[in-house]
């Protein structure tokens, strides 16, 4: 597991209420994940990587 991916799961397992093992080919909504949570958490990886995503590019991020 890269160091980038374990950050991600880290901020995953801290800041998303999911009931299963996070799979990065899903998109949020099919990861069970509400559209606030998922902007919240776009926001906050954006945040700890020091990275600017724009709106219409996370809206098709997998979780």
């Amino acid at each position: 597991m890269s160091t980038t991916e374990a950050r991600l799961r880290a901020l995953i397992d801290e800041h998303l209420d999911l009931d299963h093992e996070p799979d990065f080919d899903l998109a949020f909504g099919e990861a069970g994940v509400s559209s606030l949570d998922c902007v919240a958490f776009v926001k906050l990886v954006a945040s700890e990587f020091g990275v600017e995503i724009a709106p219409e590019e996370w809206m098709g991020i997998g979780s």
